[in-house]
């Protein structure tokens, strides 16, 4: 199936694809006994409509950064020939500060960055979780760099989709080596992997609940969940999770005018 723009119909033929990537990851951790949990819009489709958000494209799934670690590792051998675990290991063209599995013979095209030589196709995210010092400052080391550090990797896209100040500054930060922008983040992870933290976060994602961070416990107390008939892992504490990531009114439906995919692709193939 070719998509130029999404309709019902073919949204859900996209939506089934990537629950293929999600039994797998399913398959793995459930088989290794991998910690990990459904995140963001999958988590709120999982409660509010026992599966996708009907206008959802994406599927996102968090693991604590020694489980994520884990299942990179095992995937060498262990995942379906017919996916791709693409991170900055496996694909020397890929840009991103977290991991995703991506189905082969496939096509996404996201618009602003059909440029880039990563490998391409249908896929999910996948997001390593660090410890997150209480320390202000630290806090403070970790927000900055961070916050470089994707700049940096998303430089590629941003020279070309920017103007004026913004466009100066990821051309300037395009002639550096990407290897900074995954050494930064990994700096952050190891200073502070032994610390007593009771929040986490994925350095390589800026969302405002992401750099507030997440409480560590949503990762290791888990259940399972239906999503779309699968058995998934999901934080037990729900309604905490999405109290915080979504507000008090979680199972309120937007606005029809915001009932979009989030993402914007021009040309999508599988």
């Amino acid at each position: 199936m070719e998509i130029r723009s999404y309709t019902p119909e073919n949204l859900r033929a996209l939506q089934l694809v990537e629950l293929e990537m999600l039994a797998e990851l399913n398959r793995i951790c459930r088989k290794y006994e991998i910690q990990y949990i459904i995140d963001a819009g999958t988590l709120l489709g999982a409660v509010r409509h026992g599966g996708f958000i009907p206008w959802d494209d994406d599927i996102d799934i968090r693991m604590l950064r020694p489980e994520y670690e884990r299942f990179c590792e095992i995937c060498k051998t262990e995942l379906n020939e017919q996916f791709f675990l693409q991170n900055h290991k496996t694909d020397k063209g890929y840009r991103w500060g977290y991991a995703r599995i991506l189905k082969k013979g496939t096509v996404y095209h996201r618009v602003g960055q059909e440029k880039m030589t990563a490998k391409n196709g249908v896929f999910i995210d996948v997001f390593p979780n660090d410890n997150l010092p209480s320390s202000y400052w630290a806090n403070k080391e970790c927000t900055i760099v961070s916050w470089i550090c994707r700049k940096l990797l998303y430089s590629e896209v941003g020279v070309r989709n920017s103007k004026g100040i913004n466009k100066l500054g990821f051309f300037f930060l395009n002639c550096l080596p990407k290897t900074w922008g995954h050494k930064g983040m990994q700096y952050l992870s190891h200073k502070y992997k032994d610390s007593d933290a009771t929040k986490v976060r994925c350095f390589g994602w800026g969302s405002k609940e992401e750099t507030g961070g997440f409480l560590k416990r949503w990762n290791l107390e888990t259940q399972d969940i239906l999503f779309e008939g699968l058995s998934v892992r999901g934080p037990k504490d729900l309604d905490g999770f999405l109290k915080y990531s979504f507000g008090d009114d979680y199972m309120q439906y937007p606005p029809i005018e915001k009932r979009k995919p989030a993402h914007t692709a021009d040309y999508i193939s599988f």
